[in-house]
């Protein structure tokens, strides 16, 4: 766990520094997230569902792969942890130069005033999960490397969306 908290401190160290290297690729989307989720079935309990929602065509984005997982996966872990039953969803929209990928789960959902302090580092919703709550200020500094935007929207007791939204970096 330790080891991981440096990791962490380091990539945000890198990404804020401008050192951390963005390998910029065509990437098609669907098979990027089907990936994904096909790594990620091993961390799911057994009495939550991981689901894929896409559009029937397939989107080409230009970013970089790796860092894009990153994120995803960093979304999605987090969605499992608060999610002890139902579904967690990854899926993405196209709407006109802009995609969004979303992570939407059915767990616990987020305090309202907890959830305007989500990206800060360091902070955590819940001390009792694990983690050293820098996941999602990676997670926001990576997108806005991209020059996309992060949200997050939840209702507790339902569930919590996180929203990424990707410019092409060819505009």
């Amino acid at each position: 766990a330790a080891s991981d908290v440096y990791k962490r401190q380091l990539d945000l160290s890198k990404i804020e520094s401008n050192t951390m290297v963005f390998n910029i690729t065509e990437q098609p989307l669907t098979p990027l997230l089907q990936n994904i989720l096909r790594a990620q079935q091993i961390n799911v309990p057994q009495e939550v569902e991981l689901l894929l929602d896409l559009p029937a065509t397939d989107t080409i984005i230009t970013t970089d792969p790796l860092r894009l997982k990153q994120v995803i996966n960093n979304l999605i872990n987090n969605a499992i942890k608060f999610t002890s039953k139902g579904a967690v969803t990854l899926g993405y929209k196209q709407n006109n130069d802009q995609v969004s990928i979303f992570v939407k789960d059915t767990g616990s959902g987020i305090d309202e005033d907890k959830i305007n302090r989500i990206f800060e580092r360091f902070y955590k919703v819940d001390s009792f999960t694990q983690g050293a709550g820098l996941g999602l200020s990676i997670c926001q500094t990576i997108v806005e490397r991209f020059r996309g935007e992060i949200n997050v929207s939840s209702e507790l007791g339902k569930g919590t969306r996180f929203t990424v939204r990707v410019p092409d970096f060819n505009e």
